[in-house]
């Protein structure tokens, strides 16, 4: 971190960032989380643990014995899992900080990242402020690991535009204000679906219902890409749940609820947007929903062609 940067971080110290770290059953991933936390360089922070009903006794172990040693740090054990977006949701109603950062338990930061993200936070006036993106714990190429960046801009036509061709939600990750998060927490919720719809393909419950929550902020100010080698985001990835190429009857079923997927996408988008008052999220939600529908369906068609090629040719 540079000398300028550092002055002007004396003077930000007033603010107080709530991280919200969600975990649930991975106590080593968990550790390293923390441990990422403590080495912030920037400290004046609340550290808010919300565990999703972990069945492994190390988990609770290990968080009630960080809030024993960092004064700064308030837990919540909850008896059940009640879903990754319960658990966002519920950190984030617990904040009172200036600021508000998720953290998953799997993920990690580089030691400036809280500092450098505040000051270009109080620099740009951006709703949202990310780094770069790098994921680990995967075997990858070293291009591969490096994440999409959206690029940086306050006009919200702009920038809602971009993060539709952008069509990813790995900027939730960011760092907004706490009030403007707040007003849009009812977003943070699964899609809601037909029992049918549930049973066969339970992974479209949490399929980026993120999206809508990030539509509002940018909506509300914009983006601010802190990108750099001191401001990085270390991310568990995972390996790629590859589609069968044959075609089955519950295949029109899954049409149908991405369909709805959609439907509800651009519902809760034109919510977000009347929340933040935005009138440009109001006539962009639609054309988002509809453009990230047929894309899905492109890819899909894309995947399942190569997948048949790769078949035929063995």
């Amino acid at each position: 971190m540079n000398n300028n940067r550092v002055k002007e971080l004396s003077i930000l110290e007033s603010s107080v960032i709530s991280v919200g770290l969600s975990s649930y059953d991975r106590p080593e991933l968990l550790l390293r989380a923390i441990k990422s936390i403590q080495n912030q360089k920037y400290k004046n922070l609340e550290i808010l643990v919300s565990d999703n009903g972990s069945s492994n006794p190390d988990v609770i172990q290990l968080i009630k014995q960080f809030a024993k040693d960092d004064a700064r740090v308030k837990y919540f054990i909850h008896s059940t899992n009640k879903g990754t977006f319960f658990n966002f949701r519920y950190l984030l109603e617990q904040a009172t900080g200036e600021y508000f950062i998720f953290l998953a338990d799997d993920d990690f930061w580089s030691d400036n990242l809280l500092g450098n993200l505040l000051y270009d936070s109080k620099q740009s006036g951006a709703g949202l402020t990310y780094a770069k993106s790098v994921a680990v714990d995967v075997e990858m190429s070293d291009a591969e690991r490096i994440g999409k960046e959206l690029s940086s801009t306050r006009s919200s036509w702009l920038c809602l535009t971009r993060f539709m061709f952008f069509d990813t939600d790995s900027i939730i990750y960011g760092l907004f204000k706490t009030k403007n998060g707040r007003k849009l927490s009812f977003l943070l919720m699964n899609w809601n679906y037909p029992e049918k719809i549930s049973t066969n393909f339970p992974f479209l419950l949490n399929n980026f219902p993120s999206y809508p929550f990030i539509f509002g902020l940018l909506a509300a100010g914009g983006f601010h890409n802190s990108s750099s080698d001191e401001t990085i985001h270390y991310c568990g990835a995972r390996t790629i749940n590859r589609t069968r190429a044959t075609l089955a009857p519950k295949h029109a079923l899954l049409l149908c609820a991405y369909i709805w997927m959609h439907i509800q996408m651009i519902y809760r988008c034109i919510a977000a947007s009347i929340k933040v008052g935005s009138m440009s999220g109001f006539i962009l939600a639609p054309i988002m929903g509809v453009y990230l529908f047929f894309r899905r369906m492109l890819v899909a068609i894309r995947i399942r062609k190569n997948l048949s090629n790769i078949k035929n040719n063995t």
